[in-house]
């Protein structure tokens, strides 16, 4: 065993853990970054999900308080297990949950804040829960992405010590105050966010830590994939070796709106998260903003080490609720979903892998955290049209190879219309996207494998059309998408 590269141990010990009915293996076996750019990702916070087990809400003495929006609320393990169907419903392939280690603070439900890297948070649950979440997700054909948090402990420094041990030395952090310089890449990397404890990774001690912890809850959890937090607070060199550690598909959060920043760290992780795309959907379809912004950012996809696995999503739990933003339809700015359904719809067609956050499918609205990260406990509604439309551009990607990872080229866009094709092993897509308040009739040209009398189905609605010499029309509601295909 000891001359085996470290890379290959933890997977012999999930074999082990296997054949030992201690862990379920993944629904379709090992999850690459080529199958992870087919799937689709809903995203949630585990303790404001659902409350499976109320008896845990006060653990530690931290007691869940659903009055106040920063404290815990009980959202727990149990409470996903219990709304799997809820999930698998809408046609996602997997979920997303954040970070399961022990926190100590009142606020710190969201896990980001680790307290003991080796311990489960008990307001979750315990690792033989962690486990049956897992093992119950790939029951029913769905992976589970684990978040997880490389960068820093929680705020103990230097009234309350540090972290649990062995992240309990002086020597294992830096101690440099906050960051007050964003532009500068070295207080970036060696100062404190918003007052956490940074871990020092150019000491040996605490980077071979890291590794090990992160190779052990690999292997004890038989997670499918990391979300990896806080990336570009940290030396680049690192995360190849923490990489190699987890053994697993690694998708990193570099929040920056800069193509070419965020890009560079796909050499260093598999993926990330595509904040600089974010933005411009931001721009386009909550603001009404001209879709040559979506011409424009694809021209910078060469930089990525692998487009189709980069992380495609609206919102999530660090930036306003896409309804929160959204300016509305004129004179009816209450009228805001018509712009969601556009900017979902766009996602889900679109190259990377489309992640949803939680309560979207419900509508919800929060703005500044923590009120963008509402409580989903009584809000299961799948009469809910949002659920319905998500349900449907799952299943046309589902059905579609060329909507997963097939290759993408744009055919026709001006300031309120976007139309592009995907094709793969003979699956084609057009996708026409109306951003406009207003009907519009495109005739989208430059078509390919696509021959004359071609008949191709919107499949989100019942309408159809015929290409003719290498085009097709499409006659568009206001902020409407269609799906067509053969």
């Amino acid at each position: 065993m000891k001359n085996l590269s470290h890379r290959y141990v933890p997977r012999l010990i999930t074999l082990c853990l296997i054949a030992l009915g201690l862990v379920i293996p993944p629904p379709a076996g090992t999850l690459d970054a080529n199958s992870w750019s087919q799937q689709s990702i809903y995203f949630l916070l585990t303790d404001r999900f659902s409350n499976g087990n109320t008896a845990n809400d006060n653990y530690g003495g931290f007691n869940a308080d659903r009055n106040d929006p920063r404290k815990w609320h009980g959202g727990d393990f149990q409470g996903v297990i219990n709304k799997l169907d809820y999930i698998k419903g809408m046609g996602f392939t997997a979920i997303w949950i954040t970070p399961v280690q022990i926190q100590r603070h009142v606020n710190a439900y969201h896990g980001y804040w680790t307290y003991d890297f080796y311990g489960i948070d008990g307001h979750l649950g315990d690792i033989s829960k962690l486990r049956e979440l897992i093992n119950m997700a790939h029951a029913k054909g769905l992976y589970v992405m684990l978040d997880v948090v490389a960068n820093h402990t929680g705020d103990f420094q230097p009234f309350n010590g540090f972290a649990a041990s062995p992240f309990d030395r002086f020597d294992w952090y830096h101690h440099n105050g906050d960051v007050q310089n964003y532009n500068d890449q070295w207080r970036v990397e060696n100062g404190d966010v918003a007052g956490l404890d940074d871990l020092n990774q150019e000491n040996p001690a605490t980077t071979g830590e890291l590794k090990n912890w992160i190779s052990w809850l690999r292997t004890q959890t038989g997670v499918d994939g990391l979300r990896v937090d806080t990336v570009k607070h940290v030396p680049k060199w690192f995360w190849r070796d923490f990489d190699a550690a987890a053994n697993t598909f690694t998708l990193g959060e570099v929040f920056s709106g800069d193509p070419v920043y965020v890009a560079d760290y796909t050499n260093y992780l598999d993926a990330t998260l595509d904040f600089p795309l974010y933005y411009t959907i931001n721009n386009v379809f909550a603001k009404d903003q001209s879709m040559w912004q979506i011409n424009n950012r694809f021209q910078n996809d060469w930089r990525y080490r692998n487009k189709f696995t980069n992380g495609v999503f609206v919102d999530n739990h660090d930036v306003h609720r896409f309804l929160c933003d959204a300016t509305g339809r004129p004179g009816a700015n209450w009228d805001k979903w018509p712009q969601l359904k556009t900017a979902l719809g766009f996602t889900f067609t679109i190259r990377g892998i489309p992640i949803v956050y939680y309560g979207t499918e419900q509508g919800f609205t929060g703005c500044n955290d923590p009120f963008n990260r509402e409580d989903l406990f009584n809000s299961f509604n799948t009469a809910n049209p949002l659920y319905s439309y998500i349900q449907q551009l799952n299943a046309a990607k589902r059905a579609h190879p060329a909507l997963q990872d097939g290759w993408q080229e744009e055919k026709w866009v001006n300031d309120s219309f976007y139309a592009f094709q995907r094709s793969k092993s003979g699956d084609e897509a057009v996708v026409c996207i109306n951003n406009g308040w207003w009907p519009q009739s495109i005739n989208v040209p430059n078509l390919r494998n696509l021959p004359n009398g071609t008949v191709l189905r919107n499949r989100i609605g019942s309408d159809s059309v015929t290409v003719n010499n290498g085009a097709m029309p499409c006659n568009m509601a206001a902020k409407e998408v269609k799906i067509f295909t053969k």
